[in-house]
């Protein structure tokens, strides 16, 4: 208890301290040279680049051409050629196989029969 008393004086007296020692702002300067200098709209030179950023596209500048490409547009359904009559298909750029897709194919006598046979004495 004694030690937490003299721990809170000590951060009292210290706050005390601090406050009649701090430094005051200084005051704020009014004049019209000041205020032309923070309120001037002159433009900084920007440097020069190659590859210019928008909102859902870039523009870059080679071979003599203006290029302008927007990969939020980029292959659509419908936009390449043989597509128009397609489904379009959610899946295909990540080679997910769907399961469940088509069954299997027993081409051989010896493989229907076995399925057959097992067939018969599942459903007795």
């Amino acid at each position: 208890m004694k030690k937490t008393f003299i721990a809170i004086l000590i951060t009292i007296a210290a706050s005390a301290a601090q406050a009649q020692s701090s430094i005051q702002p200084a005051t704020p300067d009014y004049s019209p040279d000041h205020l032309r200098q923070v309120f001037s709209s002159a433009d900084e030179p920007q440097v020069l680049r190659n590859v210019h950023f928008g909102w859902g596209y870039f523009d870059f500048h080679a071979f003599g051409v203006d290029w302008r490409f927007s990969p939020l547009l980029a292959p659509l359904h419908g936009s390449v050629p043989g597509t128009t009559r397609v489904l379009p298909d959610a899946f295909s750029l990540n080679h997910v196989v769907f399961p469940g897709g088509p069954g299997l194919t027993y081409d051989d006598a010896d493989t229907r029969r076995e399925l057959k046979r097992i067939a018969r004495i599942t459903r007795e």
